[in-house]
């Protein structure tokens, strides 16, 4: 038997078609990565001493076979070991890429040198500046390993930011170890940067170098003294032959000086008002671009607040005067710390609705706010000026009157028909009719509504139920940030879902009934406020499900819904 063999002409098409489909997308798929590559430059530090090495990294979000040429840093660096890896990532279907290079960089000369850009595949990275200074001439060596702590400040205010740099030096090979934070009693510190590792210089020998870099704020004056920062792990122990991960180790420890701190009271003139020390506040505004304004038609007004060298609970709150002819409601507030790993920068956005009632010139009066600038040492005020708002009329308030109606029009010829004139045929008989049309209809509509009311008297009676708006405030990622975004996000989810102002974990603590819940959010200050490293094993979104994370005794009901427009 001999097989048919012949190629069917409408399959061929059918198969060219997919095959160009899927190469048009992997086409476009290809393009689109292209496109949307970027290059970036990072270094671990830009301030350093001559002798110090740092270490940059190069990321491009796609994955390439291209290799920067570091051989442009020659002039500047000694350019040491290159490392290049891959990643990949899948999220919600979206692929990503990214390809890293790490170099490690010494500088050969003292003063201000620059890091130009590097080019892979077409895309270039930005300039970075670093800063290479003389070597401290008191900085001595002290053994093979040892710790040191420089503070940019030992006298400071209340609640002022004191940055406070960690090394930890050896010139040993260390297998494992732990280094403690900085601690001491009524002090916040906060970690502000990832960490660094470099090599330096101490009387002609060479150490590793683990730097961290800390915020300290004290909460009261006085005298106060870190606790020592104690190191603990391992060196290899090359007094025995050992190979592989069978290697000995021989502990070690090692502990550093204490830190004695001077904190002054606040100044007089920010007792009875919001102290806010920091190296600079900016105060900026921006209105919402729905012109032109009219009556009756909310207005959104934005106020940024921003503050170098304080956290977010720091900031005080805005309060701002009534403005005549206008409603205000507010909408939103948003607060969050961030690093430029030097220091903390925190900021608050502040969102209302001002409505206007009249047309006109809307007057917005001026917005002051006093602070302590702690380079200067001296009270100085950061302003919003006074801002005039066109409001014109709300659509349909110029629409013009319709014509008044003449109740008097004056006479024609039909007006001086003579009612006798007029003989309406069979009017008495029309007449009757309609009566007796009339009657039926009444009767009819009256038995209607007796029997509606029959039955919505023994109809079961339906409860209206008003639900609440679903939360705001998410707590799905709350086991994922750290002990400031869990205090933050707690107050935040108990103000929304019991309608209060709590400020702090201890007024919401009180209101809580004896459990773990309220173990935990002890525990939960006691690491914020002194400072504790241990971490706390808890599934603060399994405690609020339960249930736990409610007032002891119940909180009245509240009306829910939107206040009057024109209260």
């Amino acid at each position: 038997m001999v097989k048919d063999m012949t190629i069917k002409p409408q399959r061929i098409g059918k198969d060219m078609i997919l095959t160009v489909r899927n190469f048009l997308l992997i086409l476009l798929l290809v393009v689109s990565t292209l496109g949307q590559a970027e290059i970036k430059a990072t270094v671990d530090r830009q301030v350093m001493y001559l002798g110090e090495s740092l270490t940059l990294t190069i990321t491009s979000d796609k994955n390439t076979n291209s290799q920067p040429d570091f051989t442009l840093l020659d002039a500047v660096f000694h350019v040491g070991q290159t490392g290049k890896s891959s990643s990949t990532q899948i999220i919600n279907g979206e692929v990503s890429t990214q390809t890293t290079w790490q170099v490690l960089l010494v500088p050969k000369s003292l003063g201000s040198h620059l890091i130009p850009p590097l080019e892979v595949d077409g895309e270039r990275s930005q300039t970075i500046k670093i800063e290479v200074n003389k070597p401290d001439p008191d900085a001595q060596a002290n053994g093979d390993i040892f710790i040191e702590l420089e503070a940019d400040k030992t006298t400071a205010y209340v609640q002022e930011e004191i940055l406070l740099t960690v090394r930890l030096l050896y010139a040993i090979n260390l297998k494992n170890g732990a280094l403690s934070e900085p601690a001491a009693d009524g002090v916040i510190v906060q970690q502000i940067n990832k960490g660094a590792n470099y090599s330096t210089q101490r009387n002609g020998k060479t150490y590793q170098v683990l730097e961290r870099k800390y915020a300290i704020f004290a909460e009261s004056s006085g005298k106060k003294s870190l606790n020592p920062l104690i190191f603990e792990g391992e060196v290899t122990d090359n007094s025995r032959q050992s190979f592989g991960m069978f290697q000995r180790g021989r502990p070690i420890r090692q502990v550093s000086q204490m830190l004695d701190l001077e904190i002054k009271q606040i100044p007089q003139a920010f007792v009875d008002q919001a102290w806010i020390p920091a190296r600079q506040v900016t105060l900026q505004q921006s209105w919402s671009q729905n012109k032109p304004y009219q009556v009756g038609e909310p207005i959104t007004r934005t106020i940024n607040l921003t503050a170098a060298g304080l956290s977010e609970t720091q900031l005080p709150d805005l309060n701002f005067e009534d403005i005549n002819g206008a409603k205000l409601y507010q909408d939103k507030t948003d607060t969050q710390t961030r690093t430029d790993g030097q220091q903390l920068i925190s900021s608050k956005v502040i969102k209302y609705a001002v409505i206007p009632t009249v047309e006109g010139s809307l007057e917005i009066p001026e917005f002051s706010l006093e602070w302590f600038d702690t380079k200067s040492q001296s009270a100085k005020t950061v302003r919003v000026p006074a801002t005039t708002l066109v409001i014109k009329a709300a659509d349909g308030s110029t629409t013009q009157a319709p014509a008044p109606i003449d109740f008097n029009p004056p006479k024609t010829e039909l007006n001086t028909i003579a009612d006798s004139d007029v003989k309406p045929i069979g009017f008495n008989s029309q007449l009757k009719w309609w009566k007796s049309l009339t009657f039926v209809f009444g009767g009819l509509w009256l038995l209607t509504l007796l029997y509606v009311l029959f039955k919505a008297k023994n109809r079961p009676v339906k409860v209206l139920e008003v639900k609440q708006a679903r939360n705001q405030i998410s707590l799905k990622n709350i086991n994922q940030v750290s002990p400031v975004q869990i205090q933050a996000t707690l107050i935040a989810w108990w103000n929304q879902e019991y309608q209060q102002h709590c400020t702090n974990l201890g007024q919401i603590c009180d209101q809580l009934s004896a459990g773990q819940m309220k173990q935990d959010i002890t525990h939960l200050q006691r690491q914020l406020y002194t400072n504790n490293s241990s971490e706390l094993n808890v599934d603060w979104y399994l405690l609020v499900k339960q249930g736990q994370f409610k007032p002891e005794k119940t909180i009245a009901n509240t009306t829910i819904g939107l206040p009057e427009l024109y209260s």
